[in-house]
């Protein structure tokens, strides 16, 4: 992933790295992800997905069989 330094962007990375991840909470429990977590907790996630070299997919599908 290539670096990330303005505010727009690292804001529109975190909109679909929600949106990813609650879809991925939907498709496995029928809830979105702030059912199991805390914004907190999200944004806890979102720092360490960007530290990852996996994609953003595998990385969400990994954090549904953690928190499930």
């Amino acid at each position: 992933m290539k670096s990330i330094n303005n505010n727009s962007d690292i804001n529109n990375v975190r909109a679909i790295f929600i949106e990813t991840l609650s879809g991925e909470f939907l498709l496995k429990t029928g809830f979105g992800a702030y059912a199991f977590l805390a914004p907190t907790d999200i944004n806890h996630l979102f720092k360490e997905y960007l530290q990852q070299p996996q994609t953003l997919k595998i990385f969400s599908k990994s954090c549904v069989r953690n928190h499930v």
